[in-house]
């Protein structure tokens, strides 16, 4: 009787660890899991925030039309743009995710091969 009262013990307890031991990685890789996903938002919001484009300015230099998908972008700082009215040029912007602005924070001329 003695030694069916300690395996059962002994069963409960080993259940009870495991069960413990299963739970405790879940609830640390949830946590983990949130603070990956916060450092993913963050790179995309970085990715967002400085963009590689090309395209063309418009002769006013106050828009610039992307290459990749022909859309019109409004430049909030067109005297980046001086000088480069009417030419394809490489940027590296900022777009405003309120109003789909584009700051210009580099421009380049693309190699002509």
């Amino acid at each position: 009787m003695k030694s069916l009262k300690l395996s059962l013990l002994a069963l409960s307890l080993t259940l009870w660890v495991v069960a413990v031991s299963q739970a405790t990685p879940q609830q640390n890789g949830s946590q983990q899991g949130a603070g990956q996903q916060n450092q993913m938002d963050q790179t995309q919001a970085n990715s967002k925030a400085n963009q590689n484009m090309s395209g063309s300015v418009s002769s006013s230099g106050k828009n610039f039309v992307n290459d990749k998908d022909n859309k019109k972008y409004k430049v909030d700082n067109p005297d980046a743009l001086k000088g480069h009215e009417g030419q394809h040029v490489q940027i590296i912007v900022h777009v405003d995710p309120d109003t789909g602005d584009l700051h210009i924070m580099q421009i380049e001329m693309p190699d002509q091969r």
